[in-house]
């Protein structure tokens, strides 16, 4: 086989590996792509601080990288939890996914300065499949600890696992493989490479029509063990964007939930730009919660991040920012940019609708949680954290359209941030 000398090392390492042994599922295409350690989208884009992939010069943005506040609000619902706990002497924050430490950094920073007395006990370890080489404080996920009281948390990290794609082709579902024909990657369809993807999906075969595509993530399951070995006794909260599965295979939703980022705009093509951009998929939350329920972990509690946050007080800290503009304690530009960050991480088309789920563990009484509950506010005499001048790019930035399709024509047909979570897929660039 003859390879284009236009394509890069990472697709000529993955076309010789098809020619080999012929297509591939998308779980292993995926998980080749973008987390091969040589040429894969995570380890290139972490070597250095100036190709990391969230951020303004990145792909993507998170809700550790919009505003401090997001920390903030963590930090005391953990407290909550570490008083429910009878307050232990050593309190272990897992943080899985932790990609570039902001969100550890944000969470003990506003616990040194706002809760001392829960800021002695923490013990923090953030853990990362592809740990950035210049980031101190993020370790290998390979480190995880046991017999953990405390909580485990994870931040858009289960959409980022690798997934098996499927279509329903003459009322049975069919697995999409990933080949290499004509000088070009393409889908390619096949029997399925394992029974539980079909299983998933044949209790709503019915109302699927032919052509229907969608995901099945059988990755979910070892996260879960993973989870319950390291946790003792304790909580687990998990923040990102998905459904339960009734919603999650909807005959509307007819091309899956799959999305790929780049530069802050979105397509639904994995096969361009391949190493290049961010592939996800919306998480399958019935599997999370069974999963979990195998191993003894139940489920405290499921909302919006919108709601989580609002529970927790964050229009408290709005609220005190809108008064020291007005006290000119805060210039106008930095009152607007601080308020426009702590918005979007409520926003309703966007973060806002990302899911919290918490679960417990070896917790005999359920006792209220107040991010679930919003029985009692925490935020209360907290001072409100706010962006500094480098972070302030950021909510600039989610004021704008697509800034970078003015530079890049290759972007001018793809969909901004605004568009990431339209109901109607049929609208997304291919």
């Amino acid at each position: 086989m003859t390879i284009p000398k236009s394509h890069t090392a990472l697709e000529r390492s993955l076309i010789g590996h098809i020619a080999q042994y012929g297509p591939v599922t998308f779980e292993s295409f995926m998980n080749f792509v973008l987390y091969d350690n040589d040429q894969g989208y995570y380890p290139t884009r972490r070597r250095t601080s100036a190709s990391k992939p969230i951020g303004t010069d990145g792909d993507y943005f998170t809700s550790p990288t919009t505003h401090p506040v997001f920390g903030a609000l963590l930090a005391l619902q953990l407290r909550e939890m570490w008083l429910l706990l009878d307050s232990p002497s050593e309190f272990t924050v897992v943080e899985m996914g932790a990609g570039d430490g902001t969100l550890r950094s944000d969470i003990l920073e506003y616990a040194q300065q706002e809760l001392p007395d829960f800021a002695v006990t923490i013990r923090y370890i953030a853990t990362d499949l592809v740990p950035p080489s210049n980031i101190n404080g993020v370790i290998d996920n390979s480190c995880l600890p046991v017999d953990v009281v405390g909580c485990i948390i994870s931040n858009e990290l289960l959409d980022a696992f690798p997934f098996n794609r499927f279509i329903v082709q003459d009322g049975v579902v069919k697995e999409i493989f990933v080949d290499y024909q004509d000088g070009e990657f393409v889908d390619s369809v096949g029997e399925v490479s394992e029974p539980e993807i079909a299983a998933r999906v044949d209790p709503f075969l019915d109302s699927l029509k032919d052509g229907y595509q969608g995901e099945v993530n059988l990755r979910l399951a070892y996260w879960s063990d993973s989870v319950s070995a390291a946790l003792q006794r304790g909580y687990v909260i998990t923040i990102d964007y998905g459904y339960d599965r009734p919603e999650l295979y909807e005959p509307s939703r007819r091309s899956g939930s799959m999305r790929c980022y780049y530069q802050h705009t979105l397509s639904q093509n994995p096969l361009r730009r391949i190493g290049r951009q961010d592939i996800t998929s919306h998480v399958d939350f019935t599997t999370v919660d069974h999963t979990l329920m195998v191993n003894r972990i139940k489920r405290v509690g499921k909302l919006s991040q919108r709601q989580f946050l609002l529970n927790l007080g964050l229009k408290d800290f709005s609220d005190d920012i809108t008064l020291r503009s007005l006290t000119n304690e805060f210039s106008r530009e930095d009152s607007q940019e601080n308020l426009a960050g702590i918005e979007a991480l409520i926003d309703g088309e966007g973060l806002g609708k990302f899911k919290v789920l918490v679960h417990s563990k070896n917790i005999d009484q359920a006792h209220p949680i107040t991010g679930i509950t919003g029985r009692k506010t925490l935020v209360e005499g907290r001072n409100t954290p706010t962006l500094n001048n480098s972070e302030a790019t950021h909510a600039r930035l989610l004021r704008s359209g697509n800034p970078f399709a003015r530079i890049n024509p290759e972007l001018r047909s793809d969909m901004t941030w605004e568009q990431l979570f339209c109901e109607d897929s049929t609208n997304i660039v291919n």
